[in-house]
């Protein structure tokens, strides 16, 4: 089964001539240093213990072997028992590690230690209309970043095509964070840091 490795999506990314800033929330906050949590908050999430995997190749592995079954649970929890049209993530592929050369000349980051750290992972979709049911590729650029609330989750980038996906169109990459592969990245994440990851 081939997923490209992520290769149609880097390949129309590379243009890309910005990294988004960290979204403001306490969750994914990006921040090393962390000024915007307050005191007594701070206090609660330095408590808890990071048993996170430091290497990045490691941590990566994990995340695809969780992957589909964290965003199959949203899905769940999402759906509507009126919904016509429903999917499932039934793999991910091995991530690839290799990071894209990103030259900004509008982004600047505040807090250099807290840079974000690129991961490549591809998705099989399975898409149910009734009784038929189509599969569907989808290539994440993810970007992730190390801060003292354990790995989180930056920004996400996703292309869709059809599978096999020599017969079948691509779609421009889209911000995606808030897709059900960007939550549940960003679950998993913090679901990690807090020590729910079986290694």
């Amino acid at each position: 089964m081939d997923y490209n490795n992520g290769r149609s999506l880097k390949q129309s990314v590379v243009n890309v001539n910005y990294l988004p800033p960290c979204p403001q929330l306490v969750e994914y906050a990006c921040d090393d240093r962390a000024p915007r949590l307050q005191p007594q908050l701070r206090a609660i999430v330095g408590a808890v213990p990071n048993t996170c995997p430091e290497q990045l190749d490691t941590l990566a592995n994990l995340l695809v072997r969780d992957l589909p079954s964290y965003a199959n649970r949203i899905i769940q929890t999402r759906r509507k028992r009126t919904d016509k049209v429903y999917s499932s993530i039934e793999i991910a592929s091995r991530p690839e590690l290799q990071p894209l050369d990103i030259l900004s000349r509008e982004y600047t980051p505040n807090f250099p230690q807290a840079a974000p750290t690129q991961i490549f992972v591809t998705t099989l979709e399975r898409q149910y209309t009734g009784v038929r049911s189509a599969q569907l590729q989808q290539f994440h650029w993810l970007f992730i970043a190390k801060t003292r609330l354990g790995w989180r989750l930056v920004n996400i980038y996703t292309r869709t095509g059809g599978f096999p996906l020599a017969n079948n169109l691509i779609s421009p990459p889209v911000e995606s964070s808030k897709t059900i592969v960007g939550t549940a990245v960003a679950i998993w994440l913090n679901d990690c840091y807090l020590g729910r990851i079986r290694s």
